[in-house]
């Protein structure tokens, strides 16, 4: 038994649930360890609620608390769970075959498909007690193993690679939309499976928009003179997500803007380097970067978020917990991958953002995103 296992059989004897049933999902992908199965994604999945993306499942693990791991699936993905029992079965007879399956009275549940699963067990057996299981074993995903710390560093290492081919392919009177395309483009030529969430590479031309346009993006937008360019860019490779933010700018900025940048950075690796394992909350970042930002004279600029949000763990879902908001009440333990995206909004002229992924350490924390901070202008 893997020590993942041991901790998943462990929370599910503490929670006193005879069994978890989880369908095409992040929960699936972490209990089975199977990163090849592709499943369809909600980006927004944890942001502001549990977002499936799936009505009907086609795959369905089930594990018993005496680790009895067995997934049920349609038979055109039945090879994407290698070192996995599985039982093939049809959409139609999926109920069916989980009765041969399904253990226990007290049994956990999902968030995707969820009125399903319910509806499945209690035809099942409608002594069984179904209980809510989606965040279950949030605390669990949220501290990475060794092996997903390295895919995640391969994943940002990857989008760092990934945005520098585009900033080096810009070519001037070219759409937001021909931008974000070559991106996908190249990902799909790198092998990458998918993007985390729909990519913006966002156009703002100096002098073209009014205060209640400042964050709107038409993909019709072209790359003039004046325009600065803000990436939020994530990309999806064997289960895992990365997500990613600069700002560039085409042509010679106003020094005011370009210190603002430096500002925004400079903020982000401060409160990279104040984190203190154990000690910091997850709460502090922004006030960390807030701090900073106001101190060298930007503070008017700052994109106030609600509830102090500065950003979220990262890992099979894009947005995992804890979610660094004022709410979250936990210190950064080793382990945790972390995205920070703080924003600075400068009306009429640009919108400018940072966001880096982030690896707690056992003595500090490090950017797992490499890109140039001191790349702007272009």
């Amino acid at each position: 038994m893997s020590t993942r296992r041991e901790r998943i059989i462990e929370t599910m004897k503490n929670a006193g649930l005879d069994g978890l049933l989880f369908a095409s999902g992040p929960n699936l992908q972490y209990v089975s360890e199977c990163t090849k199965y592709f499943w369809q994604r909600n980006c927004m999945n944890n942001i502001g609620g549990v977002k499936g993306s799936h009505i009907l499942p086609e795959a369905v693990l089930f594990l018993s608390i005496d680790n009895d791991c067995t997934i049920v699936a349609i038979p055109r993905i039945k090879d994407d769970f290698p070192g996995c029992k599985v039982i093939t079965s049809y959409f139609d007879q999926m109920e069916d075959t989980l009765s041969f399956v399904v253990k226990g009275k007290r049994i956990g549940v999902g968030g995707d498909c969820q009125a399903w699963l319910t509806s499945t067990l209690n035809n099942l057996d409608p002594e069984i007690e179904v209980v809510e299981a989606e965040l279950l074993l949030k605390d669990l995903r949220k501290v990475k193993d060794e092996q997903e710390i390295a895919q995640l560093r391969k994943l940002a290492e990857f989008t760092d690679e990934a945005i520098m081919y585009v900033a080096n392919h810009f070519v001037e009177g070219m759409t937001m939309a021909e931008a974000e395309d070559m991106l996908m483009r190249y990902g799909m030529e790198k092998g990458m499976d998918d993007f985390s969430f729909p990519p913006t590479i966002g156009f703002k031309t100096r002098g073209t928009f009014t205060p209640e346009q400042n964050y709107d993006f038409p993909r019709s937008s072209k790359l003039l003179p004046n325009t600065g360019i803000a990436f939020d860019i994530g990309f999806v490779k064997d289960g895992y997500c990365s997500d990613w933010g600069r700002t560039l700018y085409w042509g010679k900025a106003p020094e005011f803007i370009k210190q603002g940048y430096k500002v925004l950075q400079d903020a982000q690796v401060n409160m990279i380097n104040s984190i203190v394992p154990y000690k910091t909350n997850v709460n502090e970042t922004y006030k960390m970067i807030t701090d900073y930002v106001k101190e060298h004279g930007y503070g008017d600029y700052f994109r106030v978020q609600k509830r102090g949000m500065n950003g979220h763990q990262i890992g099979i879902d894009c947005h995992e917990f804890p979610m660094l908001t004022d709410d979250e009440n936990e210190p950064f333990i080793p382990g945790m991958v972390f995205c920070s995206e703080p924003k600075l909004m400068f009306p009429g002229e640009m919108y400018m953002r940072v966001e880096d992924m982030i690896l707690i350490t056992e003595d500090g924390a490090e950017s797992l995103s490499k890109f140039p901070r001191d790349m702007f202008e272009l």
